[in-house]
């Protein structure tokens, strides 16, 4: 049935309600598992709602959303690029696994993987289920207070804030309910009404709704009338916390104990003003015990530096011209400085002295030495550091032999680790040419091996073993402590000095104001990582956890192959017979060849990107292909109205109409008149226009009696045989 614009842009605003709707869904559901990636989540919301909304066929829906969740999976969880050799045997090898998994009944074992393909198609289901109350029931209430109830529920049980959701999902809600409504009203009373009237009704509701909604948030609240049921339930179960062993996530100064379940904490500890976005760092430790992290016995000495002036540390810091502020606002008071990456000052309204532990490097606010102090506010100087690949290439494992004795404490290992952890790292890195290869391998390796992301779940190691192994091998659930400490131990059993870093991950981003993004860090930001030396490189930064993504910024200056060209002999130009024109015009050139290997490895860094734009491309000209009966002649429709009423524009628009009738299988039979083809169309079509209109084309042709022809009603005949086509 042929859909009007107006009813097409009614649809359109109420998918866009539904994707705003299910955009309340899934916060929740990313924060409290600590997803990342919710973007790629939300596009694939965009592009199934978009599908309905354009009613493309299923076959080709699918397969479109099959390709999405295909490169999905291989983008986030493959070490390899999309379109590689490695991505079959990898899609592959997670099927075989989790089959087996499956079939074994081992359920809580499926990798992220899977679950990640399985959330995506849950989406995928509720979109057309959506679809089906939006288009055919004209209802969604259903859906609306299965959102309520959703996010009720965790703001009660979890750690979820989701008082700004309700209200969000109450409005949209209560708005896609009266346009509904009065839509399915609409549909029920036989009326000759104009769009503009069903506005008339439709306007002064959702006026009503945005007002009444304005007053209600805006109005002082008071307190609840109950009491929070969740202490209650909690003690009853026997889950409120005394002995069983649960602690609550934030930075701690104790970390010689890890392993055991942790309980979110959402105090909000500082919120940061930048351009970027940074891990914050406050110390590193290096003496892994078995069972957790102290800091190594030596002779440190501290660094003090004042306020404004430059702070030296182990780390790479960007070129001056790149230098940007951080405004810290500190809700927490804490007498340690929260570093950045590519840090070079601190400045700070009071007298503040900032102590340096040059073992752990980090940074301790005093008043005067001796003497701690903690700061309401303060900004940050940096220079974000780039890494050059070219560099990294060139970091040979040779070179780790040559390292001074000072990286030793970065080498260290406990005596009593079990042989099969070091045996597992040098199975992981043997295949790989250089260092940096080698890190990004063990890096990589908990995204691929069935490792699950879980606070609650941690185990606590036993006395006789290892906090490492025990992860590794036995539960493979963890959060971020197991997921650093494991890759620190991997690195330095095959000889790559490494330390576990100790701070704070980003944390929500906010509104963005003067170019300057906000972000809020609170306790369940709280978060380790690795840091690896790379020769010739650096100490650089590394993110093992799952669902964490890195903040590295590299260059990839990698030199194009230009030995050939060199070997080609120059011509010698004579000095007494300049060329200034030919000059300019090899100067150009060479202009010219700098400039397309600059995009050239532009586009070779961004393949992903380009691959993506292809298979867009080719997924919207197959689309325009299987859909040209009916948006090619929509296109005429349009053309034609605005055309010239008369006799050559007929001509025309009878000839685009047969080609139109042809494409939906009603061609004119090879020696068959127009009268009979005609009447053929109209039997097919039940209608009589095809025949008035070739009577009319008949007069033109034979010319007989033109005067007598109305335009205006063979352009209505000929705009509603096509209509009829395209229906």
């Amino acid at each position: 049935m042929k859909q009007s614009l107006g009813e097409f842009l009614e649809l359109a605003i109420a998918y866009v309600i539904v994707f705003f709707i299910l955009r309340e869904w899934l916060i929740p559901i990313m924060q409290l598992t600590n997803t990342g990636g919710m973007h790629l989540f939300l596009v694939f919301i965009g592009m199934s709602l978009a599908l309905s909304l354009f009613r493309v066929h299923p076959l080709l829906s699918g397969l479109v959303k099959f390709g999405y969740i295909t490169w999905f999976v291989v983008f986030i969880y493959s070490p390899s690029p999309v379109l590689s050799g490695d991505t079959l045997p990898f899609l592959l090898a997670e099927w075989r696994g989790n089959m087996a998994t499956i079939l074994t009944g081992d359920f809580g074992q499926v990798s992220d993987v899977f679950r990640t393909v399985l959330f995506l198609v849950l989406i995928w289901m509720l979109v057309y289920l959506i679809h089906h109350w939006v288009s055919v029931r004209k209802n969604i209430f259903y859906f609306f207070a299965m959102t309520v109830f959703f996010i009720a529920t965790l703001d009660t049980f979890s750690d979820y804030d989701g008082k700004a959701a309700i209200v969000k999902v109450v409005v949209l809600g209560l708005i896609m309910t009266g346009v509904l409504f009065v839509k399915r009203l609409w549909l029920q009373v036989e009326t000759t009404s104009t769009v503009m009237e069903k506005w008339k009704i439709v306007i002064p509701m959702l006026v009503s709704v945005l007002l009444v909604s304005s007053v209600a948030y805006f109005l002082p609240k008071t307190g609840p009338t109950w009491a929070d049921p969740v202490p209650f339930i909690q003690g009853v179960t026997g889950q409120d916390g005394n002995g069983n062993g649960q602690k609550s996530v934030g930075y701690s100064q104790d970390d010689s104990q890890l392993g055991g379940p942790f309980q979110g904490d959402n105090t909000l500890i500082f919120t940061a003003s930048s351009r970027d976005r940074h891990y914050w760092r406050i110390e590193t430790k290096d003496t892994y015990t078995s069972k957790g992290w102290i800091v190594s016995e030596g002779n440190f000495g501290k660094n003090v530096y004042e306020s404004n002036t430059p702070i030296l540390t182990s780390l790479q810091v960007g070129p001056p011209e790149s230098e940007r502020q951080i405004q810290l606002d500190i809700a927490v008071p804490m007498p340690f400085l929260i570093q950045t990456y590519g840090m070079l000052s601190v400045s700070a309204q009071d007298s503040t002295l900032f102590i340096q532990d040059e073992q752990t490097e980090k940074m301790n606010i005093e008043q005067q030495v001796g003497e701690s102090k903690s700061l309401s506010n303060y900004s940050l100087s940096y220079s974000e550091p780039v890494y050059s690949m070219e560099q990294l290439q060139l970091s040979y494992p040779a070179t780790l032999e040559t390292m001074d004795s000072s990286f030793d404490r970065f080498l260290q290992l406990p005596n009593q680790l079990p042989q099969r952890v070091r045996d597992l790292a040098s199975e992981i890195t043997q295949k790989k040419d250089t260092v940096y290869e080698q890190i990004k391998a063990v890096e990589s390796y908990f995204r691929t091996n069935g490792f699950k992301y879980d606070k609650t779940q941690a185990a606590i190691p036993g006395e006789n073993q290892d906090y490492v192994d025990q992860f590794l091998f036995d539960t493979k659930v963890g959060y971020c402590d197991n997921f650093s400490t494991s890759m620190v131990v991997l690195l330095r059993s095959v000889g790559i000095p490494a330390r576990w870093v100790k701070g704070f991950a980003p944390g929500t981003a906010g509104p963005v104001s003067d170019g300057l993004r906000e972000y809020r860090i609170t306790n369940d930001n709280a978060h380790s990582w690795v840091e690896a030396f790379i020769p010739g490189t650096g100490w650089m930064e590394f993110e093992p956890t799952i669902g964490f993504s890195g903040n590295v910024n590299i260059d990839y200056d990698i030199p194009l192959d230009t030995s050939d060209e060199e070997e080609v002999a120059q011509p010698e130009r004579k000095p007494e017979q300049p060329q200034p024109q030919e000059q300019v015009t090899e100067k150009e050139q060479t202009k010219s060849t700098f400039s397309f290997d600059a995009m050239w490895l532009w586009m070779k860094k961004f393949a992903y990107v380009w691959v993506i734009i292809v298979v867009l491309l080719i997924i919207t000209g197959i689309s325009l292909f299987l859909q040209r009966k009916t948006w090619i002649p929509k296109m005429h429709v349009r053309a034609y109205r605005k055309k010239v009423a008369d006799w050559s524009n007929f001509d025309s628009s009878y000839h685009v109409l047969l080609k139109q009738l042809s494409r939906i299988g009603l061609r004119r039979k090879d020696g068959e008149t127009l009268s009979a083809f005609a009447e053929r169309v109209d039997s097919a079509l039940e209608t009589d226009e095809m025949q008035k209109l070739t009577v009319v084309y008949e007069q033109h042709i034979y010319g007989k009696d033109k005067e007598d022809v109305d335009f205006a009603k063979l352009k209505e005949s000929w705009e509603y045989l096509i209509n009829r086509t395209i229906s």
